[in-house]
């Protein structure tokens, strides 16, 4: 498997598109330093208030919708729906490798990207913050390690949706089908969630008198919350508060050591890791079924 995977980044080196993407990804966290050091407010004479902090660009960055994560999910489906129109993963069968070694090993590849592609994005706004002005330390939970968690959560989701599209480029065998499924569930999935959400809210609350039976109205509110947290792109949703962009008091609305986040961390963990353990097991094993003809 150790050769599989020197075959994988020798290919990956040679796609083209893949490094022109990496380079955009690059561009697109120093744009974001740039708007943050073109908005900010000189309050005393030398002394500026950024209302665009590190930390905010950094936490709100894991929406499926941005730019930065659709060019990551578009080169990962490209460089695995690549492997089979071109023919070369016949060729390692032939090789003697299994169709679950390959498999596994496309998947790992994915993982790779997706890291790879995330850490290219964060890089500048990482040094804008270590080198200019270190906002770090501050959030609602008042820790670095709240940050850094919340940091893990967006890198693991943003790794879960991949794979989703890795095994889907997989199934599809095709380029152009491989990206339509991305845009797919990248675009669409964040869309429809939020629609059926409003739409749930609207038909429960709606029948709640927020003035005369607030107690009712916010547990309500908390139950369908809580309904969602189990649902993969809700979960990306409150991880990658956009709202927190605009909130220049409140930088993050997550504090992963409060009670009331518990049921949101175990939830979002249970249904990624399980996620992942199907599409790496379950995926793999029908894969080794499949024809690749």
């Amino acid at each position: 498997m150790k050769r599989l995977f020197a075959i994988e980044f020798a290919r990956l080196r040679r796609q083209s598109s893949a490094i022109v993407i990496a380079v955009i990804i690059f561009a697109l966290g120093g744009l974001n330093v740039l708007v943050a050091w073109i908005t900010k407010v000189e309050i005393n004479p030398g002394e500026y208030n950024f209302f665009l902090t590190s930390r905010t660009i950094l936490e709100s960055s894991f929406q499926l919708g941005q730019i930065q994560i659709l060019l990551i999910g578009v080169v990962t489906s490209l460089f695995i729906a690549t492997d089979i129109t071109q023919g070369t993963i016949r060729n390692k069968i032939i090789a003697g490798y299994s169709k679950f070694e390959i498999y596994l090993v496309q998947m790992m590849m994915s993982v790779m990207i997706t890291t790879m592609g995330l850490i290219l994005f964060h890089a500048l706004p990482s040094v804008f913050s270590w080198l200019i002005m270190f906002p770090m330390t501050v959030d609602d939970g008042g820790t670095f390690a709240n940050f850094m968690i919340h940091m893990s959560f967006g890198y693991g989701l943003i790794i879960t949706g991949v794979l989703v599209t890795t095994w889907l480029a997989l199934k599809s065998k095709t380029t152009a089908g491989a990206i339509i499924f991305t845009l797919l569930i990248f675009v669409l999935g964040p869309t429809l969630t939020t629609l059926i959400k409003t739409i749930i809210e609207a038909l429960i609350l709606l029948e709640i008198d927020q003035f005369t039976d607030l107690a009712a109205f916010e547990k309500a509110q908390a139950d369908i919350n809580s309904a969602f947290e189990w649902v993969y792109f809700y979960q990306l949703q409150r991880l990658a508060n956009i709202g927190s962009l605009f909130n220049f008091f409140v930088p993050t609305r997550i504090n992963f050591f409060s009670e009331d986040t518990q049921g949101y961390i175990w939830k979002t963990l249970g249904t990624n890791l399980t996620l992942i353990t199907l599409l790496l097991y379950v995926g793999g094993k029908n894969f080794a079924k499949s024809d690749l003809r």
